[in-house]
């Protein structure tokens, strides 16, 4: 599985969280990093999972909640 982590320089911190929680729980993943210093589609946190939107907002979500919407997307 393919997870793209799009996120605001402000949250680098969040989003290398985020990628180690990923890895944790799925050994296999990929997780794909990108920094951006504005903001996509008016989303400054962006996570994807093989392509399709799981989250998209103007601050970081926890991990707990992102896990749990890429379980219920498997």
């Amino acid at each position: 599985m393919l997870v793209t982590v799009i996120y605001n320089t402000d949250f680098r911190t969040e989003a290398n969280s985020l990628k180690s929680e990923i890895i944790n729980e799925w050994s296999d993943a990929s997780v794909n990093m990108m920094g951006i210093k504005d903001a996509i589609n008016n989303a400054k946190y962006q996570i994807q999972l093989d392509g399709a939107v799981v989250y998209s907002g103007q601050s970081a979500v926890d991990n707990t909640t992102v896990i749990n919407s890429i379980k219920e997307r498997l």
